[in-house]
């Protein structure tokens, strides 16, 4: 019941955040002085959340420290993504050293991506102690990007953000229950948030309409070839059972960037389904 009521508010909570979409946004400024590393850190998430592609993303977000190596925020990201221990460790210690440096809403960003690379951290180095830190994590990254997203409704891939840890805190139909009501007619034309909505659907049991939407998505991506439709067209037909069309999708998404975290992931488990069955 306790949970009922939370997913209840939350849900009631964004609806009302939706109404208020029609006003003046504010603008989420970061602390760089550098053009430059604006938009090079703008144009990672772009190409890590809407295509798909984590290795053209983690060049972006090095080129925006080219241009401004104390931009924490983009070290964070950096942080989070590259695969190397000991460089994120590095980052990880040095933005814990200078995070005084950042105030106001940025550092309610910074805190919970400085939070996800310390999960990391963890999970490589101390697995036991992982599921502690990741609940104390989805926690924090919950009540900041909940301000966020309310304050800064234009921001859609931390909106995007704010969904994923819904999910992971209350499962895929309050965060699909939050995603239609949080995000505008335009914003739920995101390649991400059409992608998500997706394999929310499909974990639903809404083959129909995910496979709709993937679809959909594959013809908002048509004449790129990226990833993500790919990687979303994989997911449903593993949940649907069609073992060898899943893996003919993740294949070729695999194919196209080895670094795709989630097709990493899931190329693993429908080879091995495929492996356990014999085929």
């Amino acid at each position: 019941m306790k949970n009922v009521f939370k997913i209840l508010c939350l849900i009631i909570g964004a609806l009302f955040t939706s109404c208020d979409q029609n006003k003046a946004n504010a603008t989420l400024d970061y602390s760089t002085k550098s053009d430059s590393a604006l938009y090079s850190y703008n144009l990672g998430w772009k190409q890590i959340m809407d295509e798909g592609y984590y290795s053209k993303a983690e060049k972006s977000y090095r080129r925006a420290l080219e241009y401004d190596p104390n931009f924490l925020v983009g070290q964070s990201v950096l942080a989070r993504l590259t695969r190397d221990l000991d460089e994120r460790l590095a980052l990880y210690e040095n933005l814990e050293a200078n995070k005084s440096n950042i105030t106001g809403d940025e550092r309610l960003i910074l805190d919970v991506y400085l939070a996800l690379t310390h999960f990391t951290n963890v999970r490589e180095q101390n697995p036991d102690k992982a599921k502690k830190v990741i609940a104390d994590v989805l926690q924090l990254a919950y009540d900041n990007f909940k301000i966020i997203v309310h304050k800064y409704p234009d921001q859609t891939y931390l909106k995007a953000e704010y969904i994923e840890i819904l999910h992971s805190l209350y499962g895929p139909q309050a965060s699909l229950d939050s995603l239609n009501a949080l995000t505008s007619n335009q914003q739920k034309d995101n390649p991400f948030l059409l992608g998500y909505s997706a394999t929310i659907n499909a974990e639903l049991e809404n083959f129909d309409v995910a496979l709709q939407q993937a679809e959909q998505l594959e013809s908002l991506m048509k004449n790129q070839s990226v990833p993500k439709p790919s990687v979303v067209y994989a997911d449903i037909y593993f949940r649907m059972d069609s073992l060898m069309l899943a893996k003919k999708h993740i294949d070729f998404a695999y194919a196209l960037d080895s670094l795709n975290v989630d097709a990493g992931r899931l190329k693993v488990k429908i080879d091995q389904e495929l492996a356990d069955r014999g085929m």
